[in-house]
């Protein structure tokens, strides 16, 4: 499996299924957040976890992708993916903004993607979040969640790997928190930085969670 990112919450990940490679993007953004995003980005699966300017490019991807915007179980090449209703605390017109938490099942590896969330989890939703081993969080404060407590939520879920996603980034309009905030605010952190984080099951780390800081 092959994770890559594109800024705000958006990530593409590859993953072999028996039909071949299974491409996933996750929350394509439009360029009026002071990023632009990919032009040539194609799918076979898209998720969108929210309908706001960072996450609803959905016109941005090639392809004829399989659209993930509402709850449910679905499968798409032997890939698993379960949408889980985890609205917002923060109200948008008087009503609070619906997020999806996505649970992704690939190459006998689960990955979670928590979405614009900005609170800490339900029971409910944590149950759904049992056995993850890559989790995708927001860290940047403001409207998602802030350092501290993002570093709270993965002591919760005690994922193997941790991506931070939703954080200060050069040329966005947002501003949100450093990587090297949330890491200040997670204590001991086992950090490393890369363009793309390439893995298999029997790479995840056994004992230390490990801090994957990936570059646009």
């Amino acid at each position: 499996m092959q994770i890559s990112w594109n800024g705000f919450s958006s990530f593409e990940i590859t993953t072999k299924a028996a039909s071949g490679d299974v491409r996933i993007v996750t929350d394509p953004y439009q360029n009026s957040t002071g990023l632009r995003f990919p032009r040539t980005l194609e799918a076979e699966v898209l998720l969108q976890s929210h309908d706001e300017e960072d996450a609803n490019n959905v016109e941005a991807i090639l392809g004829s992708p399989y659209v993930i915007d509402l709850p449910g179980e679905f499968e798409v090449g032997s890939v698993f993916v379960f949408g889980v209703s985890a609205p917002l605390k923060r109200e948008v017109k008087g009503g609070r903004l619906q997020n999806l938490i996505f649970r992704i099942e690939t190459e006998g590896m689960r990955l979670a993607h928590l979405g614009a969330l900005d609170r800490s989890l339900t029971d409910e939703e944590l149950q759904k979040l049992e056995n993850i081993d890559i989790l995708m969080i927001p860290v940047g404060g403001g409207r998602v969640m802030d350092p501290k407590l993002a570093a709270e939520v993965i002591s919760q879920i005690e994922p193997r790997v941790v991506i931070p996603m939703t954080h200060a980034v050069s040329g966005a309009k947002e501003e949100l928190a450093s990587v090297d905030q949330f890491c200040k605010a997670f204590g001991t952190c086992h950090r490393e930085d890369m363009n793309k984080y390439k893995v298999t099951r029997k790479d995840l780390p056994e004992d230390d969670m490990v801090i994957i800081s990936l570059t646009r």
